[in-house]
């Protein structure tokens, strides 16, 4: 895949230059002439890298840099300065401002090719090192990790506006037989296709998550522990009925279901998970394939 590249810049001529340039070593390139229409389009469909001058007719270049550093989620959008203006002051504020590179329009063009490549190089190894920790490498969906750091903030957001949250828990009925049977590989398709189907059939507000080995979590804000139970149960009964999961593996895959909900009695996130953690083994204890939700 290309590496999509901002310009942004107000002179045409300059413009040319640096299109042709960069298309020459395979780039996507866009442009912008002015900053407003630059954070517009960053907003719309984010670059990879945005090539920024100083001079622009509404608000310059510092500006702009300094609104992309402010937005957590173009936090690791690298942005070069080139410009004409070449004093040590306008390089140390464009540097104070969040720049990743400073160049001057002068230099030669090796060099800033060279820059913007490693610029690109960089951005991806974040990039790389990000995905990692929010998403599961096998299931591609969201991590241990993720889900450690997100119910926290949801329960802080539910505690402190008064909203509904519940937790899901959902374990896959006698695993070990998948693995032991048909290989480990076939353990792991069949874990990938059931984050698939799971994905599929929550709302999109809900966040589902790697857990354990064979298990997941799916939080779901703004949702009561009836309309919870309804989810988990729709969730359980999808996968059992699945003939995708079928062609991983000739046995009836079931899952069981845990659900609890942040409310009064629940002091803190790991009270939450340690409920829906006891309903899912009163399911599993019950004789499995069903959900069960935490009561006092």
């Amino acid at each position: 895949m290309k590496s999509k590249i901002l310009i942004v810049e107000d002179s045409i001529s300059d413009v040319i230059f640096m299109k042709k340039t960069l298309e020459n070593e395979n780039y996507d390139i866009n442009y912008a002439e002015n900053g407003k229409d630059a954070l517009s389009l960053i907003k719309q469909d984010t670059p990879d890298l945005v090539i920024l001058d100083i001079l622009l007719p509404d608000i310059d270049g510092y500006e702009v840099c300094r609104r992309i550093r402010n937005n957590d989620s173009l936090i690791n959008l690298p942005v070069l300065f080139y410009s004409a203006i070449k004093t040590v002051d306008e390089k140390l504020l464009g540097l104070e401002m969040g720049a990743s590179e400073f160049l001057s329009k002068s230099a030669d063009n090796r060099e800033l090719l060279a820059r913007i490549r490693n610029l690109l190089k960089t951005k991806k190894k974040i990039d790389t090192a990000i995905s990692s920790s929010f998403y599961d490498p096998l299931t591609n969906v969201y991590s241990p990790q993720y889900f450690e750091h997100r119910i926290y903030d949801e329960c802080v957001r539910s505690r402190r506006y008064k909203r509904d949250l519940s937790c899901m828990l959902m374990d896959i009925d006698k695993f070990e037989i998948i693995n032991n049977t048909f290989g480990i590989h076939t353990g792991d398709r069949t874990l990938k296709k059931i984050g698939e189907i799971v994905k599929k059939n929550i709302r999109s507000a809900d966040e589902v998550c790697r857990y354990k080995e064979d298990e997941f979590a799916v939080l779901l804000p703004e949702t009561n522990l009836r309309e919870a139970y309804a989810i988990a149960e729709r969730v359980r009964q999808y996968l059992c009925m699945s003939d995708d999961l079928r062609n991983e593996c000739t046995v009836d895959l079931t899952v069981s279901c845990g659900v609890s909900h942040y409310g009064n009695n629940v002091k803190d996130t790991q009270e939450l998970i340690s409920q829906a953690d006891i309903a899912l083994k009163q399911a599993k204890k019950e004789g499995s394939n069903q959900t069960r939700f935490y009561q006092i």
